[in-house]
């Protein structure tokens, strides 16, 4: 007589699932060299992180990230743009918030605006137009005063805006940056891992290769913009790994990387940054696979 098949718990299938994830994350598979620029693109990536800074007095994942970007073993003193949440009450409103807060710009980083509501990781487009107008204007201030620049950019919570969230934009002089390659590590609930980035950047740096074959762009090398979230504390752990994995992704993607694949000082990230404001972010493909809550790509 045969035996009933044995049934495992959920749990062991998600365990099976991180492993998995795991090993697409390694580094085993050989990069493919580029030919021909018709077909592989150049390009150079723009990191920028959200959210921050962190106000975390130990082991703080925004001063982690900005040791990485400075010395690592892909391409030392990367220049990032760091969106702020300029009156957030557990960063900037804390001693320690404000005092990362200052050392990004000495780091010879670059600041922008994310969120501005002293309530939080709030909308702008939920917010009443005058106190977003007001709270823009501020935290413009605030950042000019740590970075000694007016800033530029911004980024708003969600990646949500409308046409008078960005007339606002306009006035004030901030130019709405997006991202083409989202990390989406910025909301986690319980597990906070990674096993699926691998694949993930991937996809959709072979998005990003098809549309610039298809519509070659004037710029080369073209600068991808990629988000992380600076208060990760998976991101601030794991920020080397992943300019490992963008670099060798790109390969696989199909696209060649500049002889520096990162930007590496303020005035070139700048003027990268604002050629792409005049463009909407390249299309993604879409989302093969439903990721399980708390988890991060």
């Amino acid at each position: 007589m045969m035996k009933p098949l044995k049934t495992f718990p959920v749990t062991l299938y998600f365990v099976a699932f991180f492993i998995l994830g795991g090993l697409c994350s390694c580094r085993s598979i050989k990069p493919i060299p580029p030919n021909d620029p018709a077909t592989n693109p150049k390009v150079k990536f723009l990191l920028t992180f959200d959210d921050g800074p962190s106000a975390i007095k130990d082991n703080n994942p925004t001063e982690s990230i900005l040791n990485q970007l400075a010395v690592n073993d892909v391409q030392s003193n990367i220049c990032a743009i760091f969106f702020i949440q300029t009156h957030h009450p557990r960063g900037t409103a804390r001693p320690k918030g404000m005092e990362v807060l200052e050392e990004i710009p000495r780091c010879g980083q670059l600041v922008g605006i994310h969120s501005v509501s002293p309530l939080g990781h709030v909308n702008h487009v939920t917010m009443p137009t005058n106190e977003l107008v007001r709270l823009l204007v501020d935290g413009k201030q605030l950042l000019k005063r740590v970075s000694g620049e007016e800033p530029l950019l911004v980024r708003p919570p969600y990646g949500v805006s409308n046409p008078t969230t960005r007339a606002i934009y306009r006035e004030l002089n901030l130019h709405l940056l997006m991202a083409d390659i989202p990390a989406h590590d910025g909301i986690v609930h319980g597990f906070n891992g990674s096993p699926r980035r691998r694949i993930h950047i991937r996809r959709l740096l072979t998005s990003v290769r098809n549309t610039l074959v298809q519509k070659p762009d004037s710029l080369v090398p073209y600068p991808i913009v990629v988000a992380f979230h600076d208060v990760n504390r998976y991101t601030a752990r794991h920020i080397t790994e992943y300019l490992h994995i963008l670099v060798e992704e790109a390969a696989h993607a199909g696209l060649t990387l500049d002889a520096q694949p990162f930007y590496a000082s303020r005035q070139e990230s700048m003027t990268a940054a604002l050629y792409r404001v005049t463009q909407p972010p390249l299309p993604a493909p879409p989302p093969l696979h439903i990721i399980p809550r708390g988890w991060t790509l």
